[in-house]
Formats: structure tokens, sequence, C-alpha cells
């Protein structure tokens, strides 16, 4: 099921809350914390219908509607900001529906799009962070988004939801907080790395760090890091047919490259994305990804609650085998789980792409 596209501009929906320290799990604390979010629906008077989504590696808050550019225009935008990465799936009457539930989304500590990062000011000395801000972890994330929850005076979750490594974070967040969550939805994601992750984090984390000692075209340091990401993000076979209507990159200086469609179109998806996200904020989430550890003896402590599972068939970033693995491994704990693998072409960003195949496991979960 399709939905027409809210018109209405939401920034008014952007909100800020000031945390004045937090601690993290490397034993340092943040002080004069920002953490930008956005809310959907109204919380019940008793508290416990809300739902909280972890976006994904380079998402952001703005989960749905319309949106203008940021009044802070340091902040990074273009085009794919309009329209929340997730307007199919959140508002009234959809799938996630606003008439029931307070949505919650919060962009990611170490974020760039209006939460403290390492882009932003250091309010003691007054200086960017930089390569000062601290190594944090998902778990410093998930920490973060619970003092928001808390806040808004959220007293426990319906349920949490994420897709990719938004779905690590919401099920490591319903492990940590076992009395705050009743739900978990997880979307095209595991319980840990898999060895392809970790080492296309391991050759982006090495594309970044080379950038901090060239002077020289380096921004585009950050457009090779998201290359290398990106061709597991769609299906090859969708990347070819994209790429014979959308190639648009020519850049002399290349030589004898771009002799194809799929080059030309994978150089504009790295340019593209120089725009909307910055080489600093994806260096710290990259490095938190690739530190995240849960195991087998904490998953028990999701047992008895109801689990949603989604696999798509084509997804070459997070393969259905690892959806399986997890299911297996919270069905010895006693999880209530249920599992679904999706038919799509569009590989791991279907939960971008292709919205109303999920429709029915979703609302019919929830």
């Amino acid at each position: 099921m399709i939905f027409p596209k809210l018109l209405t501009v939401q920034n008014k929906n952007i909100h800020n809350y000031l945390v004045p320290k937090l601690e993290l799990e490397c034993g340092d604390f943040l002080e004069d914390v920002d953490l930008a979010y956005t809310t959907y629906g109204k919380l019940s008077e008793s508290g416990d219908n809300a739902i909280l989504v972890f976006h994904a590696l380079t998402g952001s808050h703005l989960l749905a509607g319309k949106y203008e550019r940021f009044e802070d225009e340091n902040l990074p935008w273009n085009d794919e900001l309009e329209i929340g990465w997730w307007d199919e799936f959140v508002g009234s009457g959809k799938m996630i529906d606003t008439d029931k539930y307070f949505v919650i989304c919060v962009n990611y500590l170490g974020g760039c799009y209006g939460s403290t990062g390492p882009n932003s000011i250091n309010k003691k000395t007054k200086n960017i962070y930089g390569d000062s801000f601290p190594q944090i972890t998902f778990k410093d994330i998930e920490n973060s988004q619970k003092v928001v929850c808390e806040m808004l005076g959220v007293k426990s979750l319906y349920a949490v939801a994420g897709a990719s490594i938004g779905g690590l974070m919401a099920l490591e967040f319903a492990i940590s907080y076992p009395k705050y969550v009743n739900k978990i939805i997880s979307i095209s994601s595991s319980y840990k790395l898999s060895t392809i992750q970790l080492l296309h984090n391991l050759e982006q984390a090495y594309i970044l760090e080379l950038a901090k000692d060239s002077n020289i075209r380096k921004e585009e340091y950050l457009s090779l890091a998201r290359m290398v990401a990106h061709k597991t993000y769609i299906s090859l076979d969708l990347l070819a047919e994209r790429a014979r209507g959308e190639s648009k990159y020519i850049d002399n200086e290349m030589g004898y490259f771009l002799n194809t469609p799929q080059e030309s179109y994978m150089m504009h998806q790295g340019e593209k994305f120089i725009e909307r996200f910055t080489m600093d904020s994806y260096r710290t989430i990259i490095n938190a990804w690739q530190n995240f550890k849960l195991n087998e003896k904490e998953l028990k402590k999701v047992k008895e609650k109801e689990v949603l599972i989604i696999s798509i068939d084509s997804d070459v970033c997070f393969y259905p085998e690892e959806q399986t693995e997890l299911v297996n491994v919270l069905n010895l704990n006693n999880a209530n789980v249920s599992y679904h693998l999706l038919h799509s072409d569009k590989g791991h960003d279907a939960f971008l792409l292709e919205p109303d195949i999920f429709f029915e496991p979703i609302s019919s979960y929830l």
C-alpha cells in the first residue's frame, strides 16, 4: 500500500533536548549534549504507547513528513532529506499508526543532523570537537535515547524498532532495558557483525583515516568510503538498472575510468553523499558499529518478549541467514518470535525503497 506524500512542512516538529552530562561506556563524560529528535502522534496518559525508532547508519530523526533545510545552515542537507525516510511507514492509518502510537526518532549521538557529534562545538573549549570527540558505542547512543524517552514522559515503550544497524540498536536497547520494552521489531539486521561487514567497515575506516593526512580532494575520501558500502545496500541487478537511466557523473581526471554506466552511477552516489553527511560523523558511527558485540547469553534477557524479525531475500548487507540465526537463538531463549522472509529485488534498502511489502507483517504484529 503506497500512501501520498505529506505536503505540510514539518520543521516545527524538530526538537532539541540538552542533556547536562552524559556518561559514556569508555568512562568519559560529555557535557551539554544536544539530542535532536522528532515525535509523531500523542503519548497516552499512562505513558505506554510509545514506539522508539532507531534509524540506519546515515539516516536521521526526520522520520516522516516533509522538511525544509535546517535552521542551522552548517548542518549538511540535500534533497534526499526533504521527505522523511520512513514516511510510508509512520503516520495516521499507516503501518505504524500515529492515531494509536506515539513515535519517537532521535538523531544519533555522534551524528551530524543536530545531535552532538565530532562536528559540533565543544561548549567548554568553544572549538569544534573534531578528533577530540570520544569514541562512542552503540550502547552510548541507546542510553542517550533512553534519556530522551524519559524526558518525554514515556513510562514504558510499546516497541523498539530499527532496520539495518538500527535493528542492532533496537535489540541491544531491549536487552539493556528489558522491563522498559514490550516488543522488538528488527528489519534486515542481526545480533552481531558478519565477516563481510567487519571487512567493509575496516575498508571504510581505513579510507577515512587516510583522509586525515590529505589536503587534496579530501571530501572524495568520504565519497570513496560510501561507494565501498553502497554496493551492499541495493541488489546488483537494481544497481545496473538504475545506472542505465541515471549516469550523470563526469570527471575528466578519471581518465579511462567511467566507461560504463555502473561506474558513473556509483561515482554519482558518492558525490551525492558528500552533500548530506560529514566525514567525521561517518567515521564515528562506523567505528561504533565495528565494536558492537552481543552474545547469546545476553539474548536471554529478551525471554518471553514478542519479537518481529523481517528479512529481505536479496539482501547482501545483512544476509537472510543472519536473521534466521537470530531467530534460532531467540527461540532457544523462549522468545515469542515472528519471522518473515520477504521477496524484493531491491536488496538491503528495500525497507526504504519498497515499503508496501512491509505493511502486512508490521501492522498485524503491532
